[in-house]
């Protein structure tokens, strides 16, 4: 899949321009907070409706604008698309999210386009809180199974009615979304339990392949188990929430038994989200033999450059990425083929340099 072009309407710093791509290598320069970073944000906010910065989107609004926009022409399997994303402020928050202009669901929309991002200023998945890696986890399962999003979806309303009732005090009905609740747990604990074998596989390989050595890392899924909901029935009733299930779920990554973020330099927490990164780019490979898009922003000093300049080497070749960095280095070895350069000052992009 190819994105050829992007359009932004108040979104952050971005000017409402149309910015075209190159199918292979785009490299995004300029000085510090002129947008370069923002510009990797509308990509995968067109693919996803998320951010990769932030949980807050209403972060991604220009100041005072009432709506954003993001539109952007993308070409899979011989055909080209006009995806498009629109979102108000309010309350309501509403949301468009348009297929060549007619309006789809939110999980025919977001398998329209998989994108992969890395931040070296983003270390959540290791440092932050469980619903970090929960997200983590989710958003690498939607990506190879276009149905994991509506289960996502059923077990939240199952969860939001059952705390419901029992913040009312009231048990009526409780029996009944106690195997709602159970019900529509089972896809999303199996799913997660499956993924995060095989993203653990995908990583050591891609590891060792590459011979870097990271102390004897393990990733562990735990799994909230909802099968016991009789048990603890009083203790929901008095705390006035659901107590277990998928939102209790967690990702461990340790090194000896203890917290990875506790024990690994800032340098080696960096290699390790980008490692699980590309772990996550070969099971979309995997799964559907394609290529997705890869950002890459803010690649700084303390990332061990060698090792990833080999990890972007064995990418297949029809992977388009998108990258933002400092490093020189960096820089001279993505324009070593074919690649678009694009300057970017306040928001909008002032020159587009190509080599073929």
């Amino acid at each position: 899949m190819i994105l050829r072009s992007l359009t932004t309407q108040s979104f952050r710093n971005l000017g409402a321009e149309e910015v075209a791509f190159h199918d292979q290598v785009n490299i995004v320069v300029g000085r510090n907070g002129q947008g370069k970073t923002n510009l990797l944000e509308a990509i995968y906010f067109l693919a996803t409706t998320k951010s990769f910065r932030t949980a807050r989107i209403g972060s991604v609004f220009q100041f005072g604008s009432p709506s954003v926009f993001v539109s952007g022409l993308l070409h899979r399997f011989g055909v080209d698309k006009t995806l498009s994303v629109g979102l108000e402020t309010g309350e309501t928050r509403r949301r468009a999210l348009l297929v060549n202009g007619e309006r789809v669901t939110l999980p025919a929309y977001v398998n329209a386009m998989n994108v992969f991002a890395y931040s070296s200023a983003r270390l959540d998945i290791l440092r932050g809180a469980p619903e970090e890696r929960r997200r983590f986890l989710d958003r690498g399962i939607a990506s190879i199974d276009p149905s994991y999003l509506e289960a996502v979806s059923r077990y939240g309303r199952a969860l939001r009615q059952r705390n419901a009732l029992l913040a009312s005090g009231s048990t009526s009905s409780l029996n009944a979304w106690d195997e709602e609740l159970s019900n529509a747990a089972s896809p999303l604990q199996r799913g997660r339990a499956a993924y995060a074998e095989a993203l653990g596989s995908a990583f050591a390989e891609i590891v060792a392949e590459h011979g870097y050595h990271i102390r004897n890392l393990a990733i562990d899924y735990k799994p909230s188990a909802v099968d016991d909901l009789p048990r603890i029935r009083r203790e929901e009733m008095r705390a006035r929430m659901s107590l277990v299930g998928p939102q209790r779920d967690l990702l461990a990554f340790s090194v000896d038994g203890r917290p990875a973020a506790e024990v690994l330099s800032g340098g080696e927490q960096k290699m390790v989200v980008l490692f699980l990164k590309f772990a996550k780019l070969a099971l979309f490979r995997r799964r559907f033999d394609e290529a997705a898009l890869f950002l890459l922003d803010d690649i700084d000093a303390e990332l061990d450059l060698e090792i990833l300049e080999q990890l972007l080497l064995k990418l297949p070749a029809q992977t388009q990425v998108f990258a933002t960095s400092a490093k020189e280095r960096f820089v001279r070895t993505l324009e070593a083929g074919p690649h678009r350069r694009l300057v970017i000052e306040n928001g909008r992009v002032t020159a587009a340099i190509e080599k073929p």
